[in-house]
C-alpha cells in the first residue's frame, strides 16, 4: 500500500525533478493573480511567490487542451468525479483522490461532474527546494508511475488538516514568520507521514517482471523521446533485444513500444501546436527532426492530419 508514503515522497521527488525542468517563465504570483482577477469562483490563498492554495475553483482554472505544467500542482478531490491525463495516461478522480502534476509533464483535465469539488495546491521551485528533504525519500519512480492515488481515510484526514492549517495561516499577512511557519508545517507533514506506512509500502512490490520492464521503458521514453525515436536505442539502454522489448511492452500495456514513443512525440507536438505560437519549423527543431517536412510526415502518419491542419482545427473549435 503506497498511499501515505506516496504523499510524503512527493515533495522530495519534486525537488529533484524541478532542478531539471525549465520554469517556462510562469510564476505562482502570475498564475494566482490572474485567476483571482478574472472573476473565477473559489477562494485563493497565496503567500509571496511560494505557496498557493485554491479551494473549490471553477473548472476553467486549467486550459481545455493538453499543456506542459510549469509548476508543482496537486489536486485533492473532495466531491464529484473527474477525469484527467498525465503524459497520455488517463486517470479517473473520485472523492479522496490525490492527483499530482510535476513540472514539465503534459497534462489535460478532460472532464468533471457538476458537483466536482477540489482543492488545488501550487508550489514554487524555491519553496520545494527550501524544504530540504530531496534525498529523504527515494520515490521518484512511484510518483512518476502513480500521479493519482485514492487516499485512505487517515491519510485524507492528515491532508485535510494540513490544508486547513495552511489556509488559516496564509491570510495572516502581519505574521513576521508566516512563510517559515508554512515551510515547517509542510516539511513536518511530509516527513511525519512518510514513515507512518513505510512497511506497508514495502509490501506492495508485487509487480511482475513484464510490468517492471514496461515501467522502465516508459520512463526512458519520457526522458529521451525528443532526442531518440528509435526502438533500438531504448533496447540497448535496457540490455534487451528490440524484439523482446516490443513483445513485453505490448503484452503488458496493450501498446507496442513504438506506439509509446510515437505517443510521447506527438503529444508534445500537439501541446506546442495548441498552446504556443511556435512555428511548425520551430516545433520540428525542438523535437529533433531533420526537417519540417520530415516532422510533418511523421505527425500525419500518427495523428492522421498535418500539423498545420491540426492547429487550424483546434483553434476553430
Amino acid at each position: 500500500m503506497i498511499n501515505i508514503l506516496y504523499l510524503c515522497g512527493v515533495i522530495g521527488v519534486l525537488v529533484q525533478i524541478n532542478k531539471n525542468i525549465s520554469p517556462m517563465g510562469t510564476t505562482l504570483a502570475k498564475t494566482i493573480s490572474g485567476y483571482i482577477s478574472s472573476g473565477h469562483s473559489g477562494v485563493a490563498y497565496s503567500v509571496d511567490d511560494e505557496l498557493s492554495i485554491i479551494d473549490n475553483p471553477s473548472f476553467d482554472i486549467l486550459p481545455n487542451h493538453p499543456y506542459r505544467s510549469p509548476l508543482v500542482a496537486a489536486v485533492y478531490c473532495q466531491a464529484g468525479r473527474g477525469r484527467g491525463r498525465v503524459n497520455a495516461k488517463t486517470y479517473d478522480l473520485e472523492p479522496g483522490g490525490f492527483f499530482i502534476v510535476l513540472p514539465g509533464q503534459i497534462t489535460e483535465m478532460v472532464d468533471i461532474s457538476e458537483d466536482f469539488r477540489a482543492t488545488y495546491v501550487l508550489m514554487s521551485e524555491h519553496f520545494t527546494e527550501s524544504l530540504s528533504i530531496g534525498n529523504t525519500f527515494d520515490l521518484r519512480n512511484i510518483v512518476t508511475e502513480h500521479p493519482y492515488i485514492l487516499l485512505e481515510e487517515r491519510a485524507r484526514q492528515a491532508l485535510e488538516g494540513y490544508l486547513t492549517m495552511c489556509m488559516n495561516i496564509i491570510p495572516i499577512e502581519e505574521h513576521p514568520h508566516r512563510l517559515e511557519v508554512l515551510r515547517l508545517i509542510t516539511r513536518a507533514f511530509f516527513l511525519g507521514m512518510g514513515y507512518f506506512l513505510h512497511d506497508q509500502q514495502r509490501g506492495d512490490k508485487s509487480q511482475t517482471r513484464q510490468t517492471d520492464i514496461t515501467s522502465d521503458f516508459v520512463r526512458l521514453v519520457e526522458a529521451n523521446y525528443r532526442e531518440h525515436r528509435d526502438l533500438a536505442f531504448y533496447a540497448e539502454k535496457m540490455g534487451l533485444t528490440p524484439k523482446y522489448l516490443s513483445t513485453v511492452v505490448k503484452a503488458s500495456s496493450g501498446k507496442s513500444a513504438v506506439e509509446w514513443i510515437e505517443k510521447y512525440v506527438t503529444l508534445d507536438a500537439i501541446t506546442q501546436l495548441t498552446s504556443t505560437e511556435r512555428t511548425i519549423k520551430q516545433i520540428a527543431y525542438d523535437l529533433n527532426f531533420p526537417s519540417q517536412s520530415f516532422f510533418g510526415k511523421y505527425f500525419a502518419r500518427v495523428v492522421g492530419m498535418s500539423p498545420a491542419a491540426y492547429r487550424v482545427r483546434e483553434r476553430t473549435k
